[in-house]
């Protein structure tokens, strides 16, 4: 009886384990999460990239342009709107050249977010998340800095009338500098944007903003 009862207590422990559902294994609160991307030289980053499209198709991108699954273009949180970029899946060695007209991703430490086409292109859509090097192939920034780092920037108004946003830049451009005009086609209008100055940090655009604002503009900090 003895015998029975240890041989019973010696394989119910292993019953149960088999029987178990195997779940995915997360790690522990004390392991550091994955290192964010990092940039080097002043004009690359790598990173994790991510993919994105199907359900944004035909909605309108943060550049104001409709966003389309099918354009070779991409979401980046700091980049200028209209750079253009290399992106080498780094999985692979394949790469392609896409344009920056979307803010993003928003999720974890990833560094750029592609449109369906161009990842379909670098053998990304199954995994959905690979290491890649981003290299700025050109920027329509003036800026001399590190294109990664964030610049922000003050608008005062935007205009349908082209020449309204030109009187306004000219009553601005005593006072403040590098004001322009810039023009974007959002629902098929175009809209003539007036913008003020280009500031390393939030603050700075933040304290020019509250000027323009005792000058009667209703303002808006953005980032670049």
């Amino acid at each position: 009886m003895k015998v029975i009862i240890l041989l019973i207590l010696f394989i119910l422990p292993m019953v149960i384990s088999c029987g178990k559902k195997e779940v995915a294994s997360y790690p522990s609160p004390e392991q550091k999460p994955h290192q964010p991307g990092y940039t080097i030289e002043g004009s690359t980053q790598i990173g994790l990239a991510s993919w994105y499209g199907i359900d944004e198709h035909n909605n309108y991108a943060a550049s104001g342009e409709r966003f389309s699954k099918h354009a070779y273009t991409a979401a980046h949180k700091t980049l200028p709107m209209g750079t253009v970029v290399r992106v080498t899946n780094l999985e692979n060695g394949r790469d392609v050249i896409v344009k920056i007209n979307d803010r993003g991703p928003f999720v974890g430490d990833r560094i750029i977010d592609l449109s369906h086409a161009p990842a379909q292109s670098i053998d990304m859509i199954q995994k959905g998340v690979v290491k890649v090097k981003v290299d700025v192939v050109s920027t329509p920034s003036s800026k001399t800095s590190n294109p990664f780092e964030p610049e922000y920037t003050v608008q005062v108004a935007s205009y349908t009338n082209q020449s309204i946003a030109n009187n306004a830049k000219r009553k601005l451009d005593n006072d403040f500098s590098n004001v322009r005009v810039e023009s974007v086609k959002i629902k098929g209008t175009n809209y003539y944007r007036v913008r003020v100055g280009r500031y390393p940090s939030k603050n700075d655009a933040r304290k020019a903003a509250s000027k323009l604002r005792k000058r009667g503009y209703t303002t808006r900090v953005i980032l670049e």
